[in-house]
């Protein structure tokens, strides 16, 4: 099996944005309404978030990767300077995402340990995570990977409110 991690350009733009739609719609099944998950699955807020993203692309503190296995893409990360005011001066691991087809094949771990790469290169030597609460395989994942539950905010979306845990990684 043959991986890559392409740092995100023009080319690659759609599917990074289709791969986290998709990972979205497969994680979150069941903790997120279905109106939302449909929605982000719009040709119209696909192509909104494809250009939301392209205003990030040359940002030296905002960096997005896509995963691809055998040439197909499975994953996503994004890594940025933290925007929680509560921690500030450190860096963020904003997203990261795999489709279910490859979870459990260690992929997880090596996009984590990219972002921390990615982060330590913009100059930050902590970092936090927001993770939804009722995500709870995810929640264990960031545990075993060293991360101290700090905090919880709340993540809003259209017509709903769901808690958020934030975990920090004080020494990366």
């Amino acid at each position: 099996m043959n991986y890559s991690i392409e740092e995100l350009n023009l080319n690659n733009i759609r599917d990074y944005v289709i791969v986290t739609t998709k990972a979205w719609q497969e994680t979150y099944k069941g903790i997120v309404n279905d109106e939302f998950l449909e929605l982000i699955n719009t040709k119209e807020e696909i192509n909104n978030s494809i250009e939301r993203i392209k205003k990030s692309l040359n940002n030296s503190f905002d960096k997005s990767f896509l995963l691809k296995v055998d040439k197909i893409p499975v994953g996503v990360i994004r890594v940025c300077k933290s925007r929680d005011d509560n921690y500030q001066n450190i860096g963020e691991i904003r997203a990261l995402y795999l489709l279910n087809g490859v979870k459990h094949q260690g992929f997880g771990k090596m996009l984590f340990e990219k972002a921390k790469e990615e982060i330590k290169k913009m100059g930050f030597n902590s970092m936090i995570v927001g993770c939804l609460a009722l995500n709870t395989n995810v929640n264990s994942f960031y545990k075993h990977m060293g991360g101290e539950l700090v905090s919880s905010r709340d993540f809003n979306l259209p017509n709903q409110t769901l808690k958020e845990n934030v975990y920090l990684f004080r020494e990366i």
